[in-house]
C-alpha cells in the first residue's frame, strides 16, 4: 500500500486538475514561483498536462504584469505623495539603482530576483514608462521565466520519483530539493544585486 500512495495522490490531483489550473493562474498574480515549480512537478507526474500548464502560467504572468503596472499608474495619479509610494521606489532603487535609465533591462532582470518583480513593475507604473515597450519586454521575460521554472519543476519531480514512489520519501526528497534550490537561488540573487550596485558605482 505504501508504494501506491503517490499514485493515489496523482489520481486525486488529476480528478481536480481544473481547480488546480485556476489556482495556478491566480498564484501568478501574487507570487507564482513556487506554484510554477509545483505545477512542473505535477506535470511530470502526469496529473497536469504540460501544455495546459505552460499556457495558463504564461497568460497568468502577463495578466499579473499588466495588473501591477496599471496599479502603479493608478496609485501614482491618485495618491502621488503617499509615503508608501516613496518607500517602494526607494526599495527598488536601492537594489536596481539605474531603473530610470534602463527600465526595461532591469525589469527583465527583476523577473528572476525573488520578491522584486512586482515592486519593480509598480515603480514602472509610477514612472509612467511606455506601456508598449513594457509589455514587449515582459512577454520575452515571462516566456523565459515560465520555461525555466516549469522545466525545473519537471526535473524536480523526475528526481524525487527516481528516489521513491512511497509518499514519505517522495515528499522528503522534494523538500530537500526545494531547500537546495532556494539556497542556490538566493545566492545567485545576491550576486546579481551586488553586480548591479557595483556597476552603478562604477558609472
Amino acid at each position: 500500500m505504501h508504494y501506491h500512495t503517490v499514485d493515489i495522490f496523482i489520481a486525486f490531483v488529476e480528478a481536480h486538475k481544473y481547480w488546480g489550473y485556476f489556482i495556478l493562474f491566480l498564484s501568478m498574480i501574487i507570487e507564482g514561483e513556487l506554484f510554477l515549480l509545483a505545477a512542473g512537478i505535477l506535470s511530470q507526474l502526469g496529473a497536469f498536462n504540460i501544455g495546459d500548464v505552460f499556457l495558463i502560467s504564461f497568460s497568468g504572468v502577463l495578466f499579473s504584469d499588466v495588473l501591477w503596472y496599471s496599479a502603479g499608474r493608478f496609485l501614482k495619479e491618485k495618491y502621488p505623495k503617499q509615503k508608501f509610494i516613496n518607500f517602494i521606489v526607494h526599495r527598488v532603487k536601492k537594489t536596481l539603482p539605474s531603473i530610470e535609465k534602463n527600465p526595461f533591462k532591469l525589469v527583465f532582470i527583476s523577473k528572476f530576483l525573488y520578491g522584486f518583480n512586482h515592486s519593480t513593475i509598480l515603480v514602472l507604473g509610477f514612472l509612467k514608462t511606455n506601456f508598449r515597450d513594457f509589455i514587449k519586454t515582459q512577454i520575452k521575460a515571462s516566456l523565459l521565466w515560465v520555461i525555466i521554472f516549469l522545466s525545473l519543476g519537471y526535473v524536480f519531480g523526475f528526481t524525487a520519483l527516481r528516489i521513491s514512489r512511497g509518499v514519505n520519501k517522495f515528499v522528503l526528497a522534494l523538500i530537500i530539493i526545494f531547500l537546495l534550490f532556494l539556497i542556490v537561488e538566493r545566492a545567485i540573487d545576491r550576486l546579481i544585486e551586488i553586480k548591479i550596485r557595483n556597476g552603478k558605482k562604477g558609472c
